[in-house]
């Protein structure tokens, strides 16, 4: 929904289901969008973390207006991330106003996070017109597809499964109004036109917006090279906007190595004093720069003018920087990995869950019940995430999880977060994880994860983990697997492959050599078996003090072989399982080395 060439939806008020009858309260369903999409519409990290807590707002605000009508069986607490559908219990007698309010709730939510956003543009140069506005307007109005539907049969499981089938069937209407979006289109979404004036085309109106005192080349890209649409302005420069101090991908990727070195970094950032750069974390006295400066490519006069807005930095000052920053990595005795991982987990079935909870007991308790599992498991994922340093949640709306992390624990902190949905809702999370370079355009780093996430999701039984690595060679790899296969075999696996003084454990080629001799082995079977304990083997480093018995590792490889769905090569062509577990074992060398080469 929200696609390019679609406005808003016709006021789906007109396509509701109300069943009238003589029971005074009503099973009451509302929701709003588009949702992936405005929130993949997003360059940096702020506006992605913006977005996500726009819906939210939004979602509260209805929830609110709904709950003022009666009860919120679904989210069971309006207090934490909120999602973009509610369930309610309303009088009968009110869906009418209830539908009406919530709808109003959320746009005068909307306009006033906007009108933060307006005003801030209003106080810079150009100063908006008569163009601007109707642009400005029509962007805010045409956004929005609002839905509702209600049922007032007598007991709750019909009245639910009613409202819940008729809301499907009017999202499949999808009657949208023509909209048309002339001239230049803005940067974040491709779709829509670029705020302009009437006097200057959008990329004049943003090359001047960027001159203006306080606007970094970190909060816009200079010389009209990033244009932003009313949706966008509104991410950057709206109140919520500066809410949180959200890390950059490159500081999500860079934070393990940011950890190792802060009793280091005193020389280094004394040498980038001089270039006078902007200062992403100023309340980081040991580190105040974003994670991008510990990347030796920035420091290069066409990246420094590009993300920082420095016009020919004197070559002695980029040269002294440089130097510090490599005897920073001797000192560590490494680089900063240049990946990150975007982690989609979602509940399995969810639909299938509540349609299996009605029919227990008294179906509105057991809802309500399934509702507080939910909100008990959104309040656990902070403190799962916060275990892994430099990781963070984007969006946590119950039974979905948007979150980054560093590339060497983001595996670990998607099962973490699998085990604990299970654990505490009793249902399954399936997740798909994107792991990309800290450069690659964030949308398309999203994309990558929301199509890993569906793929794990069409594995039989799901409970499943699917991982799209999208290297900045060109190469794509995919593999999946139940999580129940993998367990903490993967990250096993990454610690032998991990060097040390003496060595790894087991070397790298095993990995290659595993994918190899997948293409003669078609299944999981004692041959297979037979051939993974002698390329472990081969491979084994008995010098190593962790070095594991080739028996024990064959044996958990195999095992894991044999439960790895079918996978699917490059061109298309079947994978056997071997071949499939040759690709889990490419992955974990690329995570044991940072994704260096």
């Amino acid at each position: 929904m929200g696609g390019c060439g679609e406005g808003a939806a016709i006021d789906p008020f007109q396509y509701h289901n109300e069943v009238a009858n003589s029971m005074p309260e009503a099973v009451f369903i509302f929701t709003f969008g588009p949702v992936q999409s405005f929130i993949s519409e997003a360059r940096r990290t702020s506006d992605l973390f913006t977005g996500s807590s726009i819906l939210v707002e939004l979602a509260k605000a209805a929830g609110e207006a709904i709950k003022a009508h009666g009860e919120v069986i679904y989210p069971a607490s309006l207090g934490a991330d909120v999602p973009n559908i509610v369930v309610g219990i309303v009088p009968d007698a009110e869906v009418g106003d209830t539908a009406r309010t919530a709808k109003e709730a959320l746009l005068d939510r909307w306009h006033r996070i906007a009108q933060t956003a307006r005003a801030k543009l209003t106080t810079l140069q150009p100063t908006p017109d008569q163009l601007w506005q109707e642009i400005w307007d029509r962007q805010l109005n045409r956004l929005w597809e609002i839905y509702w539907t209600a049922s007032s049969k007598q007991d709750y499981k019909p009245a639910y499964q009613e409202a819940r089938d008729a809301l499907d069937a009017t999202k499949r209407v999808r009657v949208f109004l023509p909209a048309e979006e002339a001239g230049i289109k803005d940067s974040l979404s491709g779709c829509r036109s670029a705020m302009r004036t009437g006097s200057m085309d959008a990329t004049d109106y943003w090359r001047r917006i960027g001159q203006n005192p306080g606007i970094t080349a970190a909060k816009l890209r200079p010389d009209g090279r990033e244009r932003l649409d009313a949706i966008g302005a509104i991410k950057r420069f709206s109140d919520l906007a500066g809410r949180e101090d959200f890390p950059s991908t490159s500081t999500v990727a860079s934070q393990p190595f940011l950890e190792k070195a802060r009793p280091h970094l005193a020389d280094y950032r004394d040498a980038l004093q001089p270039l006078r750069l902007h200062k992403a974390r100023p309340q980081h006295a040991d580190w105040p720069y974003d994670g991008d400066l510990l990347f030796r490519e920035t420091l290069t006069p066409g990246r420094l003018q590009s993300s920082y807005g420095v016009q020919r930095p004197a070559q002695q000052l980029l040269e002294s920087a440089r130097l510090a920053l490599q005897k920073l990595c001797d000192q560590i005795g490494e680089r900063p990995s240049p990946y990150y991982g975007v982690i989609a987990l979602d509940g399995d079935s969810m639909g299938e869950r509540i349609s299996n909870c009605l029919n227990e007991g008294d179906p509105r308790q057991t809802h309500r019940d399934l509702s507080h599992k939910l909100a008990r498991f959104a309040a656990q994922v902070p403190s799962v995430v916060d275990t892994h340093r430099g990781a963070r949640v984007v969006y946590n709306g119950g039974d979905d999880v948007l979150a980054l992390a560093p590339l060497s624990t983001a595996f670990e902190l998607a099962r973490q977060l699998a085990e604990a949905f299970h654990s505490t809702t009793g249902g399954s999370a399936s997740a798909g994880l994107a792991v990309v370079h800290h450069l690659y355009p964030l949308g398309a780093a999203l994309r990558a994860a929301r199509a890993a996430e569906k793929q794990a999701k069409q594995i039989d039984g799901k409970a499943a983990v699917c991982v799209h690595v999208l290297r900045r060679s060109g190469e794509a790899v995919e593999m999946c697997s139940p999580w129940r296969a993998v367990d903490n075999t993967l990250s096993d696996v990454v610690r032998l492959f991990q060097e040390d003084r003496t060595g790894t454990a087991v070397s790298s080629r095993l990995a290659y050599d595993v994918r190899q001799a997948g293409y003669g082995l078609p299944q999981a079977d004692q041959k297979a078996k037979a051939e993974l304990k002698r390329l472990v083997s081969r491979h084994r480093n008995e010098k190593h003090p962790h070095v594991p018995s080739s028996e024990d590792l064959a044996e958990r490889l195999f095992q894991w072989a044999q439960l790895l769905p079918p996978g699917t090569s490059k061109s298309g062509d079947p994978l056997s399982s071997i071949e499939e577990l040759g690709q889990w074992l490419v992955f974990a060398r690329f995570v044991a080395q940072g994704g260096r080469e």
